[in-house]
């Protein structure tokens, strides 16, 4: 049976790997992380209901929920528990998209989102924000789930990533690559294609930076520079895949 499990990233990270039932059967993980800040306190990119040793831990690290000063929520379609938490972490500060404002409106949400440049500037000295350019953040077909908020976390070196990449931890079909919805994502409109590659091409930059990678679903555990290569490589051969379907969007709305 699928568990719940925390996986030490660095000394200011921590990953922990949830369980989502795919149908009530397929278990295809979800994931929340605990992000140290210079100043000492925490914050949790996306949420997750804490329970069991997970909780335990999470709580002995931060004087039971006290030092957490924030929860990111950075993917607009994972809203499952966002309420739970809330009640959870009630002085925590609650920054979603506007869909989460939407989809949860009993939790007491921050004016700021987490996908504008206030909320970027507040973090800047511990966490450096991406969002997909080209593509919907919100998209209107609730079946794309390709965009959301990525963060990369400074001081572990470590990208926090939702459905926009995933990685498959299966030889030759395996690796890290976007999330399949993209042909439907991308923006109908002219410059969409040239937008996205072009913010392809930073996040491949911005993963110089980078060695551990946490993705939502997929592997248990989340990918390194230790196997498969460097992080940035792998963002470029994930960017490289996807050409066929930027062509064909881009010959489409010419």
């Amino acid at each position: 049976m699928a568990k719940d499990n925390i996986i030490k990233i660095s000394q200011d990270f921590w990953n922990i790997r949830g369980v989502h039932q795919l149908g009530g059967l397929v278990n295809i993980g979800t994931q929340s992380s605990l992000a140290r800040l210079g100043s000492g306190a925490f914050v949790l990119l996306d949420a997750y209901t804490l329970q069991g040793d997970v909780r335990d831990e999470i709580m002995a690290r931060t004087h039971d929920g006290a030092d957490i000063e924030a929860v990111l929520h950075l993917h607009p379609f994972h809203t499952l528990h966002a309420a739970a938490l809330a009640r959870e972490l009630p002085h925590a500060r609650n920054h979603g998209t506007s869909r989460h404002r939407l989809k949860v409106p009993e939790v007491d949400w921050e004016d700021t989102r987490v996908d504008e440049p206030a909320l970027h500037a507040r973090y800047a000295d511990d966490l450096v924000f991406s969002i997909p350019r080209g593509v919907d953040l919100v998209s209107k077909n609730d079946a794309v789930h390709f965009s959301s908020v990525l963060a990369v976390h400074l001081a572990s070196r470590t990208l926090h990533v939702d459905d926009t990449l995933s990685f498959v931890d299966l030889p030759i079909v395996g690796g890290l690559a976007f999330h399949p919805t993209l042909r439907w994502a991308l923006q109908h409109r002219p410059d969409a294609v040239r937008d996205f590659r072009a913010w392809g091409e930073e996040l491949v930059a911005l993963c110089q930076g980078v060695d551990h990678v946490c993705t939502a679903h997929g592997a248990a555990l989340p990918p390194d520079a230790s196997a498969g290569g460097a992080i940035a490589d792998r963002v470029r051969g994930a960017l490289e895949s996807v050409e066929r379907v930027l062509a064909s969007h881009q010959k489409k709305t010419a």
